[in-house]
């Protein structure tokens, strides 16, 4: 078998642990296996194909500068997506105000856009990023209760009231959108 398969099989940790150890195709595997997950949730938190580029990059950069930190004795997705999260909220922080409307024309055949109803779109932008950050992990990242609560350093209750109050206030939202479009 290749390498490059071998790498394909195994563990995120182990390829971790490689990738510290300055295997160049470890790593590049890792952002094979990431690559549209984050993207994804990059998306998801800025609204903007260009931006969400940036802060997948920026993303994977601080990746690469923490592989040391690793605790391989630990799960890896929450540890990855606790750094994905803290470096999403750092550069949107830095950044000017969201566009009013997502950059159709900014995505490429590389990285489609994800395709979502512009008013869950909307009032996710709207979320508190306390609210907006449980439902990206566990909803776009795709990560267990348990990984978003290790990835925010919250607790699985606290997770869970965060998700419940954050759909309730997308529910809100939608039908605050709904109300409006059908009064036009």
């Amino acid at each position: 078998m290749s390498d490059a398969r071998l790498s394909a099989t195994l563990p995120a940790a182990q390829l971790v642990r490689q990738a510290t150890g300055g295997d160049r195709e470890a790593f590049e595997e890792l952002i094979r296996r990431l690559q549209r997950r984050v993207y994804g949730f990059a998306y998801q938190h800025l609204r903007d194909a260009d931006e969400a580029h940036d802060l997948a990059q920026e993303i994977f950069v601080k990746f690469y500068r923490n592989l040391s930190r690793y605790d391989a004795e630990r799960p890896f997705d929450p540890w990855f997506w606790k750094l994905a999260a803290n470096t999403a909220i750092n550069y949107r922080r830095k950044r000017i105000p969201l566009p009013a409307e997502p950059a159709q024309e900014a995505a490429g055949p590389d990285h489609p856009l994800p395709t979502h109803d512009p008013a869950l779109v909307e009032a996710l932008a709207q979320l508190d990023p306390a609210y907006r950050m449980p439902i990206l992990l566990h909803y776009y990242a795709d990560l267990s209760l348990e990984q978003v609560g290790q990835s925010l350093n919250l607790s699985i209750p606290a997770i869970k009231s965060r998700l419940h109050r954050a759909r309730a206030q997308l529910r809100n939202s939608l039908a605050e959108a709904e109300e409006t479009e059908e009064t036009r």
